[in-house]
């Protein structure tokens, strides 16, 4: 009984992250592009890409306690229910003349509010239901059909924006469209959500966040979030205006746009196992210096030329160095952290790069404002000499691999979005594991 209960379940969890994946591929990807249509400024579009992941990321330090009263299988179902209705208003924002912008950035606020919130406590729920002897095997299948359906939802979003005219629909319709299905999306994923059983057993109590505070500059944990955050501070000085660049500045049809970044997200799948290898053999800390080192150059490099062939190629490179140095981002933290405290470390590395993201491209979309259209050249090639002065802070306590760091073998990613120009947004999923006893804090 209790083993068909559990097959039920992970076949509804299979369900879920793929309706999941066709959500982030219909929906949230073309946010920015939304804005665009409606007229809105890349200073504007910079805000959208980055104000409302902040929110999300002080929201979700509060939430753990706050499922833990409800229940956590409740939270995320209620969670995921709002984020399919917020589809409706953002739909809406077409309808809300000069004010637009402003009504579309507050629901999307709201949108990462309820993706980011639900994380932890989706991250009990899975380690309560899930066994740890068939996790590994069991995400790994999962995740096949979760690219596949992320691959086919942006590629049909992005052909349907692209031939919309010739269809009779204003691009705002098609917008419409996209958002409608994201919505119907999420809420199958609902549906398979409740399918999922939620056992009742006891997992380890994490470390109190004011321990781990206080804890941060002694800690490796420490130095792992200040060069992680600076890292990407200094890639969203431009990373933020990426869309307007290649749909205004370029002048791209959205169609090219899809293109190039469905080659960024099929590089990035396709080069895990490479930069597994490359882990393997060297470390997690060698390898991580080598997948940086491979973005210093990326954002000067958009300056270069307009050429779509070349843009398409340096896409690929891109999409290859930003799964190396995501993967081994998140392997550095489960490296530099237990399993009492990841969890909290995590959301705490969250919430500070939120705030280095929103600066960085404040600071970027200033630069836009004041210098229009040559800015981008400030910005794309600001962001490549921040980008290297940062690898050289990680030059320090590189080395070869170390016993007891961790492989791809033992962790457990997920897809939360999808960012333009860099791909699907992955974090790690944290599980409990019920064989330890609680712990006193």
């Amino acid at each position: 009984m209790k083993q068909s209960r559990l097959r039920t379940s992970l076949r509804a969890c299979t369900f879920d992250g793929t309706a999941h994946a066709a959500m982030v591929g219909f929906g949230e990807t073309y946010f920015p592009a939304f804005a665009l249509a409606l007229g809105a400024s890349p200073f504007q579009v910079g805000l959208l890409a980055t104000v409302p992941v902040l929110v999300g990321a002080c929201f979700q330090i509060v939430t753990p306690r706050l499922a833990a009263k409800t229940g956590y299988k409740g939270w995320v179902v209620v969670s995921a229910i709002l984020q399919s209705l917020t589809f409706i208003p953002i739909a809406l924002s077409a309808d809300q003349s000069d004010r637009s912008f402003w009504f579309l950035l507050g629901w999307v606020c709201l949108y990462w509010a309820l993706a980011l919130g639900l994380n932890p406590a989706w991250n009990v729920w899975m380690g309560r239901m899930i066994p740890a002897l068939v996790r590994s095997r069991y995400f790994g299948r999962r995740n096949v059909p979760i690219q596949i359906m992320l691959f086919g939802s942006l590629v049909s979003g992005g052909l349907l924006l692209h031939y919309a005219p010739s269809l009779g629909l204003r691009v705002t319709a098609a917008f419409v469209v996209l958002f409608g299905c994201a919505a119907v999306s999420r809420m199958i994923s609902v549906w398979y959500l409740t399918r999922q059983h939620m056992p009742l057993s006891g997992v380890m109590k994490p470390t109190r966040m004011a321990h781990v505070v206080r804890a941060l500059p002694q800690q490796p944990y420490g130095r792992v979030i200040r060069l992680i955050v600076l890292m990407h501070a200094s890639v969203h000085i431009s990373a933020a205006y990426f869309t307007p660049f290649m749909l205004q500045e370029l002048a791209l049809s959205y169609a090219e746009f899809t293109v190039l970044n469905a080659a960024t997200m099929v590089t990035r799948v396709l080069a895990s196992s490479y930069w597994a290898e490359i882990a393997r053999s060297f470390g997690n800390r060698r390898a991580l210096q080598v997948a940086a080192v491979m973005l210093v150059p990326l954002a000067g490099l958009w300056v270069v030329s307009n050429n779509f062939t070349y843009l398409l190629v340096l896409q690929l490179f891109a999409g290859f160095a930003w799964s190396g140095f995501e993967l081994m981002t998140v392997l550095s933290f489960f490296d530099t952290t237990d399993e009492r405290t990841r969890a909290r470390v995590l959301s705490l590395f969250t919430l500070f790069n939120g705030v280095g993201v929103v600066t960085a491209s404040v600071i970027g979309g200033s630069v836009l404002r004041q210098f229009g259209s040559s800015g981008y050249t400030y910005i794309f090639l600001a962001s490549s000499f921040l980008r290297l002065v940062v690898v050289l802070l990680f030059n320090s306590g590189a080395g070869n691999r170390r016993p007891g760091e961790h492989t791809f073998q033992n962790v457990f990613m997920r897809v939360i979005g999808f960012r333009p120009g860099q791909g699907p947004d992955l974090r790690p999923v944290v599980m409990d594991d019920p064989r330890h006893p609680p712990a006193t804090s």
